[in-house]
């Protein structure tokens, strides 16, 4: 079996680094994006989703429809998988 890499390092403004865990990624065919869920393993009830551009650099979501989106997919992802 293989490991998957289930965790990312992210810097933020201070330069504090911090280790989040990957909830999921997936593609929307709607906007043609790929964009990740991931939370803080001291928050894991506080999930965060970013948009995931081509070279792999995770940015802010940019619409309200996108993050709409993104809220039914958390909901059916959840869902599915209890």
């Amino acid at each position: 079996m293989e490991n998957q890499i289930n965790t990312i390092v992210m810097t933020d403004d201070n330069g504090k680094q911090k280790e989040l865990t990957i909830y999921f990624t997936y593609h929307s065919e709607k906007f043609n994006k790929d964009y990740i869920v991931f939370y803080d393993s001291e928050d894991p009830d506080s999930l965060i989703a970013g948009e995931i551009d081509k070279d792999g650099n995770i940015s802010d979501i940019s619409s309200e429809e996108e993050y709409d989106e993104i809220e039914e997919v958390i909901e059916d992802f959840q869902k599915n998988n209890k």
